[in-house]
C-alpha cells in the first residue's frame, strides 16, 4: 500500500477497516525488500499492475476473491481468473475459475515484493520508530492515538487546540465535529492551522473549516452541544467547588491547563462521582454553564483493549458494523452508554435537583469548551452539581455566563494548504470539494491557511471538521484475542467494565506520560 488510500463511492468504503487491520497484522520488517500494497477503486482499474501474480477482489457484500492469472474484460465489465472465494469470516466458499461483475466490486488489492535500497516509508510506519516502539511495548494500551490534531498560535507559541471527530472509528461513523479554538490568537487576517497525524492511524478528512462567530468586546462567544452559538455579556466564576478530594476551586476558575481529575474505581470503571459548585448572585435571564474539559485515557484504553480482544476477528466485527447490522450498532455504543457523559443539575427554589443537560464528547487530547443552557427557574441558580464517571474526565474550566441572543457563524474554507513548505493544491481540493476526502498517514503534517474577516479580533473561532479514522492493529494486541471477552464487552458492558478494572488500575497512573511521549513524528531529512 502506498501513502494514500483513495475512495470514490460511499459503497466502496465499508471494507476499509478490515483492510487496514489485515494489512497491519500481516506486516513484518524486511531487509532490502518491501511489501508494496496498492488499493484501487473501480475507476482506477486501468491502473492495476498487470504484472502482479495475485489480485484480491473485495466485494460489496464482504466476500473476497483471491485470484491468480487474472485479466480485466472491459467489454463485459468483468474480471476473471483462477482462485478462491472466501466469505466474511474468510472461510473457503468455492475454488475454481471465476468471472466477476465489476458492478459488485468494492475495491482491488495487489501485493508485490519489490527490492528497496532502504526501508520504505510504509515499513518504517508499520514497525514504528525505535523510541515509540519501546514506549508502546512498555504500555501498549497507552500509545498515542485518537484522531486528527490541530495546532494554532496562542499568543506565545504553536499549541494543540483541537482534535477532530474522535469517536468516528470507521466510515459508517463518519461525523462532523465542532471544537472551540478558545486559546487561539490570530497574528493577522491569515489564520494558520497546523494539521497533523501523530498516531498509528489512517485519517480520512472530508472538511476542516473555520467557523467565525461575532463576539462582544471584552467577552466571549460559546457553543452548545447542539451547535448553537451565543454571545456572553459577562462571565462568573464559582465561589465554591467541592469534589471527593475536597476543594477543587483553583483548578477550574481559568482555562490554564491545571485540571481537576480523579482516578477510576478499582472494582468498577463505571462508578460515578459528583462535583458540587456554588455561585454568587447573578442578574441574568438567560444563563449558560461553560465547561472546559477533555477525557482521561480511560476510553482510549477501553478501545485498544476491545481491539485486542477482537484480535484477528476485528475485521469481521467492523464489517458487521459498517453494513449497518442493528445488533452491532447497539453493541458499538454499549460501553459509551454505560460510561455516560457529564450530567449537569441545578438546584430549584424547593431544593430539588433538576437536570439541565449533558456533555457527551469523546477525546483525550485537546481541551474543548461547551455550554449547557440553564433551565428557567424562579431564581438564579446558585448551586450546580456535576455527575460523571469517576476517572473519565479532566475539568479545566467551569463558569456561568450571562447570554445575549443566538448568533450565526461565518464558515471559512481553507484558502491554501501547504505541505513541507510548498503549496499543495490537491490537498486543498480534497478538503473543499464535497465528493472528495483528504487521507493522511502517520507523520503527515500540513498547514491550512484561512482568510478571516477584516475585523478578525472581534470574532470567536471554532474548528469544524468532518471525517473518520482507522486504527492500526498492533501485533502485541493480537496475542490477547479472546472471543468470550469480546462478546462480554458487546453484550454485557457493565460486567466488562468490572472485569477490566483491575488491569486498567495497574497502568492508569503511567498512561498520561506514555501517551504524550509516544506521538508519531516522521523524521525530517
Amino acid at each position: 500500500m502506498k501513502g494514500e488510500l483513495i475512495f470514490i463511492r460511499k459503497s466502496e468504503r465499508f471494507l476499509v477497516p478490515f483492510l487496514i487491520i489485515a494489512f497491519l497484522t500481516q506486516c513484518t520488517p524486511m531487509y532490502m525488500q518491501r511489501l508494496n500494497r496498492e488499493i484501487k477503486t473501480i475507476s482506477q482499474i486501468n491502473e492495476l499492475d498487470k504484472d502482479t501474480p495475485y489480485l484480491k477482489v473485495h466485494m460489496l457484500d464482504g466476500q473476497v476473491y483471491l485470484l491468480s492469472k487474472w485479466e480485466v474484460n472491459e467489454e463485459n465489465e468483468s474480471i476473471s481468473g483462477l482462485g478462491r472465494l472466501l466469505d466474511l469470516n474468510r472461510n473457503l466458499v468455492e475454488a475454481g475459475d471465476f468471472s466477476i461483475s465489476l458492478q459488485d466490486v468494492a475495491i482491488f488489492e495487489t501485493n508485490t515484493l519489490k527490492p528497496s535500497p532502504a526501508v520504505s516509508t510504509m515499513a518504517v510506519l508499520s514497525v514504528l520508530s525505535l523510541a515509540v516502539t519501546v514506549l508502546c511495548l512498555a504500555n501498549p494500551k497507552a500509545c498515542f492515538g485518537s484522531c486528527p490534531t490541530f495546532y494554532a498560535w496562542n499568543g506565545e507559541e504553536l499549541t494543540l487546540q483541537a482534535e477532530g471527530f474522535s469517536s468516528s472509528v470507521c466510515p459508517i461513523l463518519e461525523a462532523e465535529d465542532v471544537d472551540a479554538l478558545y486559546l487561539t490568537k490570530p497574528r493577522s487576517q491569515d489564520l494558520k492551522i497546523k494539521l497533523t497525524n501523530e498516531a498509528l492511524e489512517t485519517h480520512v478528512i472530508r472538511q476542516a473549516n473555520i467557523l467565525a462567530v461575532p463576539r462582544p468586546e471584552n467577552s466571549r462567544t460559546f457553543v452548545t452541544q447542539n451547535r448553537k452559538f451565543y454571545q456572553a455579556q459577562s462571565i462568573h466564576e464559582p465561589t465554591k467547588c467541592n469534589a471527593q478530594e475536597g476543594d477543587c476551586l483553583a483548578a477550574v476558575v481559568s482555562l490554564d491547563g491545571k485540571e481537576r481529575f480523579s482516578f477510576a474505581d478499582d472494582k468498577n470503571l463505571a462508578t460515578r462521582e459528583t462535583i458540587d459548585m456554588e455561585f454568587g448572585p447573578i442578574n441574568g435571564d438567560k444563563l449558560g454553564l461553560i465547561l472546559g474539559f477533555r477525557q482521561t485515557l480511560l476510553t482510549t484504553y477501553l478501545f485498544y483493549q476491545g481491539l485486542a480482544y477482537m484480535g484477528n476477528s476485528a475485521g469481521y466485527w467492523f464489517a458487521k458494523l459498517q453494513r449497518g447490522d442493528e445488533n452491532m450498532t447497539a453493541y458499538a455504543n454499549s460501553i459509551a452508554d454505560v460510561l455516560g457523559g457529564i450530567e449537569v443539575f441545578v438546584q430549584s427554589e424547593g431544593n430539588q435537583w433538576i437536570p439541565a443537560g449533558k456533555i457527551q464528547e469523546t477525546g483525550p487530547i485537546a481541551t474543548d469548551t461547551r455550554m449547557i443552557l440553564m433551565p428557567e427557574l424562579e431564581r438564579t441558580p446558585q448551586k450546580i452539581k456535576l455527575r460523571m464517571t469517576k476517572g473519565l474526565w479532566r475539568l479545566d474550566y467551569i463558569v456561568l455566563a450571562e447570554l445575549d441572543e443566538e448568533v450565526d457563524p461565518i464558515r471559512i474554507l481553507p484558502e491554501m494548504v501547504f505541505r513541507e513548505g510548498k503549496i499543495d493544491s490537491e490537498a486543498r481540493s480534497r478538503l473543499i470539494e464535497p465528493d472528495k476526502q483528504l487521507v493522511t498517514m502517520p507523520g503527515d503534517e500540513l498547514t491550512l491557511v484561512y482568510e478571516l474577516p477584516t475585523e478578525y479580533q472581534h470574532y470567536e473561532l471554532f474548528l469544524e471538521s468532518q471525517g473518520y479514522y482507522l486504527e492500526w492493529m498492533r501485533s502485541s494486541w493480537i496475542q490477547e484475542e479472546n472471543l468470550q471477552k469480546t462478546i462480554t464487552m458487546f453484550k454485557h458492558p457493565e460486567k466488562f467494565l468490572r472485569d477490566v478494572a483491575p488491569e486498567y488500575k495497574k497502568i492508569e497512573r503511567q498512561m498520561e506520560e506514555i501517551f504524550w511521549r509516544s506521538k508519531y513524528v516522521r523524521k525530517k531529512n
